[in-house]
């Protein structure tokens, strides 16, 4: 399901949702527009779970060791030119910048457009009442702990992991816990693709977002009999989704005696049943 909208208005700009997603797309772009330099700072900046529980000497030997292991291909490109292709190791850029800050700076970078694109497009829809309800700094802190949070949760499962991780997905999925705290009435429409056919639905929160912790659940369990967490980082959605739901019950939150959004439908028909298609 591809969430389009909910029917929860904010009552503050939420400013800080804005810059989240500004500053998320502009270090993509500027990504992708290093040919030679997008696979460094990736390595340079997302979180290598191994550096947070070895010694970087440690981790630059196994990096390097496993660069050794794998074999030189020869590419010919459309000119007719032959190039040799030797896997690099990055060693170096994995340990370059301490763990603390790449706990933070891992958020910030994305695999690609869809990765980026279905982030932001969570952010966009559910972030902005979050922030309503927090605060602009509140709001910021909490979307910034949830992420590192979603970030350990993926390290403790994956401690000799040699693949840095990235994504905002950590954070959104910790802004997700805290609406479905919040707003568990407020509906949702999703686009839903069935085959060569596309319909929508409109369910509450508490279903919409129950299904997407369920879902993680069931794509992270074969993690915890696995030596390596390749892949779809679904512990990190986890440990954020948890953390958010549980930080939600603890910090301040401002227009406390605001009603919650009414759960109805776009029809204003408050008793109706979630109903597929239109």
């Amino acid at each position: 399901m591809i969430p389009i909208r909910d029917h929860n208005p904010a009552h503050h700009t939420p400013f800080v949702t804005y810059v989240l997603i500004a500053a998320n797309v502009a270090i993509f772009l500027f990504t992708q527009m290093q040919p030679d330099d997008g696979e460094r700072i990736v390595w340079m900046y997302g979180f290598v779970p191994a550096t947070l529980t070895y010694e970087p000497e440690q981790v630059r030997d196994a990096l390097q060791r496993r660069a050794d292991m794998q074999r030189p291909m020869m590419v010919r490109d459309r000119a007719g030119n032959v190039r040799v292709i030797v896997q690099r190791s990055f060693a170096r850029e994995a340990t370059a910048v301490p763990p603390s800050i790449r706990l933070l700076t891992c958020m910030f970078l994305h695999g690609g457009w869809l990765h980026l694109l279905g982030n932001m497009l969570y952010l966009w829809i559910f972030g902005n009442n979050i922030e309503d309800r927090l605060g602009h700094l509140v709001f910021l802190v909490f979307y910034l702990v949830t992420g590192v949070l979603g970030t350990l949760a993926h390290t403790f499962l994956d401690m000799q992991g040699l693949v840095p991780l990235v994504g905002a997905s950590g954070a959104i999925s910790g802004v997700l816990g805290a609406y479905i705290w919040l707003y568990p009435h407020t509906r949702v429409e999703a686009i839903v693709p069935i085959g060569w056919y596309i319909t929508t639905v409109d369910l509450p929160a508490w279903v919409f977002l129950g299904i997407y912790a369920i879902l993680q659940v069931l794509n992270g369990l074969p993690a915890l009999s696995s030596t390596s967490t390749g892949g779809v980082a679904y512990w990190a959605h986890i440990g954020g989704f948890a953390a958010g739901l549980l930080l939600i019950l603890v910090l301040p939150k401002r227009d406390a005696a605001r009603p919650l959004a009414r759960p109805a439908n776009v029809d204003g028909d408050e008793d109706d049943f979630p109903f597929f298609g239109r």
